[in-house]
């Protein structure tokens, strides 16, 4: 591993250590998150809503979590259909940034990344069907997916209808799970911050 992985690393250590001696207070905002969600009413969609589109635009806030937790908060039915609205309106906002904003920055950025290769010079129905793929895999990149579609010729229509029906196993998994570990929430918050830590851990190494 180079040496600027080797510090990436070493400072995300740090980082997560910090999180972890300081666990109750990332349960307190957590809870506090879902206090605001549950008391505002007929915003409280709305604000989970922007939750979660923050969580698909920035990598690498993981939005299973608050999948989650809307399963908790509106119910497994409800919560599905929440979830999968915003994030895919989180989706189509990163694939505009990335396609007329971002375009140039990213391409640079990503010019290595086996997606990128994967999805550069495809048909718009090979890209597709690659797009409909990842979103039935948890372990891929919900926002880099996103960003990298964006920077080639696919269809902005073709691209959201993948993302919402590639994500619909996954989301009733988690809303369903959601409503059903609401006691046990904080035990849930500390395997989902071990996975979170896995993860990133992964992600860096990737990189490097």
């Amino acid at each position: 591993m180079r040496k600027t992985g080797v510090i990436k690393i070493a400072l995300l250590a740090i980082i997560l250590i910090v999180i972890l001696l300081n666990f109750s207070k990332v349960s307190q905002y957590f809870d506090s998150a879902e206090s605001l969600i549950r008391n505002s009413g007929a915003l409280g969609p709305i604000i989970y809503g922007i939750l979660m589109i923050i969580a698909i635009l920035v990598s690498p806030i993981p939005a299973s979590p608050l999948a989650i937790m809307a399963g908790t908060i509106f119910g497994p039915w409800l919560g599905m259909i929440y979830t999968l609205v915003f994030a895919t309106l989180g989706a189509i906002i990163a694939f505009l940034l990335a396609r007329f904003l971002l375009r140039n920055f990213l391409s640079k950025y990503y010019e290595n990344h086996k997606l990128y290769k994967k999805f550069e010079g495809k048909k718009d129905i090979n890209i597709t069907y690659l797009v409909f793929l990842t979103r039935l895999m948890p372990q891929v990149s919900f926002d880099i997916v996103s960003y990298l579609a964006g920077l080639t010729k696919l269809r902005l229509s073709w691209f959201a209808l993948a993302t919402f029906l590639g994500m619909i196993p996954i989301v009733f998994v988690l809303s369903f799970f959601g409503y059903l570990i609401e006691p046990y929430k904080n035990t849930m918050l500390v395997i989902l911050l071990a996975i979170f830590i896995v993860w990133i851990v992964y992600f860096l190494k990737k990189k490097n």
